[in-house]
């Protein structure tokens, strides 16, 4: 009993203060989440009262230039965007005011059928421009051929870009484990010192503290607690290992995707799609972690070996090396007596040659499953239906800014049930999604997602 009164009392005294009931009426919670995160205030609040303004169009001149009638399309547009960031500190780097980021572009896509429909192709070209980054023209160009009555081929050829987004280029946040998330523009890095306190990688520094370590411990020395005279030695000695990560310029990132295509319908029942691609990136938008020291003066180096006196940032950056990305579908429908149908596709999507230490944040399990069989009218003169759909994909490891870890694969099932009443035009529905409630997650850090059961009922839809 003694035992258990000393638990007792230690977690009384513990629970002192501890908030209870109703946390959103809780006080000190609102107390938290009113405050600025950052600064001085130490809340919990993000004050985001950004904004876009967006003005886009576009236009049809077949009819003008009267191409029409010779079997040519042509299609211009345009679009002008500027975002507004406005987070007063607790996001973005924006203390001394908001920060403004134009983006605009144009494009001219142009269409023709040859031989009639047996050959269509299309030929496009786009130019965008952001104020942080030069601009970029993208051309792209596509053929659909048609095999057969109901058979085609489809062959394309894709150039895109994608401009930093505005927490790539102005995110200043801290996160978990002491990790300040930043932007890759360079005014950051000059912001906080990287010209005279250099950044290093987690590989290099774990190279030099080994070094360091060994070199002491060479000298007949104790590692936690050397002699100044042996620190001096070691530190001579591994010093020379380290290597300032060298950021380059932080650019749009770029891909060539090429992907072949077919799409059937045979006999009458059995509707075929499948496709295979292939994209290759340079300049990949992704994040690395490098450690600055918060000594300075000749022992600088050592400020890297301890967390209490360094500090580790996140930071966006192209990845010089080619990345490529490979991928396949392939999906049936198949009719079936009694208005049943069968649907089955299965997808897969796989990243290549990432170097270690570069966090691509491809998000993407490679395999992906779907199974499902509906009917559209049984029995009642067929105003009965419904659906079943298997689903599952496989595991992966996944990257955020504030984690990584492994997605276990999960499988669901989902199911519905309809009754059409013709004469108000309505329908009734009972399904669920997740129909066993088996929780899974999707992202890391995400919430579990259990079932979701529901009724409906849609009038004036028949």
């Amino acid at each position: 009993m003694g035992a258990f009164n000393v638990h007792n009392g230690v977690r009384n005294f513990a629970d002192v203060g501890r908030p209870t009931g109703n946390i959103m009426n809780n006080p000190f919670f609102q107390s938290i989440v009113s405050k600025p995160i950052g600064g001085s205030t130490n809340g919990g609040q993000f004050v985001d009262k950004s904004s876009l303004n967006m003005f886009e169009g576009q236009y049809n001149l077949s009819e003008d230039l009267k191409l029409k009638d010779k079997g040519f399309d042509v299609l211009v547009g345009g679009n002008y965007k500027q975002y507004v960031l406005n987070s007063q500190g607790t996001l973005f780097a924006d203390t001394a005011g908001k920060i403004k980021i134009a983006e605009y572009g144009g494009y001219i896509q142009i269409q023709k059928k040859l031989f009639g429909d047996v050959l269509k192709l299309t030929a496009s070209g786009r130019y965008d421009k952001n104020d942080n980054f030069a601009g970029r023209f993208t051309p792209r160009g596509s053929a659909v051929l048609k095999l057969a009555k109901d058979h085609n081929v489809r062959l394309s050829y894709q150039s895109a870009y994608r401009f930093p987004s505005t927490q790539n280029q102005w995110i200043n946040l801290m996160v978990s484990a002491g990790t300040k998330l930043m932007g890759g523009l360079p005014q950051l890095r000059d912001y906080y010192g990287f010209s005279s306190r250099p950044g290093y990688s987690v590989a290099n520094v774990t190279q030099f503290g080994t070094a360091f370590v060994t070199s002491i411990i060479t000298q007949g020395g104790n590692p936690a607690a050397p002699t100044p005279t042996q620190a001096a030695t070691a530190l001579a000695a591994s010093q020379g290992l380290l290597k300032p990560v060298e950021f380059g310029e932080f650019k749009p990132e770029t891909v060539n995707s090429y992907e072949l295509g077919y799409k059937g319908l045979i006999g009458k029942k059995l509707l075929v799609d499948v496709y295979a691609y292939q994209s290759k990136y340079n300049d990949f938008i992704g994040g690395t972690v490098v450690l600055q020291s918060n000594v300075s003066g000749a022992t600088s180096a050592l400020g890297l070996l301890s967390a209490n006196t360094r500090q580790a940032y996140s930071i966006s950056v192209n990845q010089t090396q080619e990345i490529k990305v490979q991928g396949w579908g392939a999906s049936i429908e198949y009719l079936l007596p009694k208005n049943f149908t069968l649907t089955a596709n299965a997808y897969s999507d796989e990243i290549k040659d990432v170097p270690a230490g570069f966090a691509t944040y491809f998000n993407a399990p490679k395999y992906r499953v779907n199974v499902g069989l509906s009917n559209s009218g049984l029995f009642f003169k067929n105003r009965l239906g419904g659906s079943v759909m298997y689903r599952w994909q496989e595991s992966f490891f996944y990257e955020g800014t504030f984690g990584a870890g492994t997605i276990p694969s999960y499988a669901t099932m989902d199911a519905v049930a309809s009754y059409k009443i013709p004469k108000h035009k309505a329908v009734v529905k009972l399904g669920a999604t997740n129909l066993w409630n088996k929780y899974y997650t999707s992202g890391w850090g995400a919430p579990s997602i259990g079932g979701l059961y529901y009724v409906s009922y849609s009038f004036n839809v028949l």
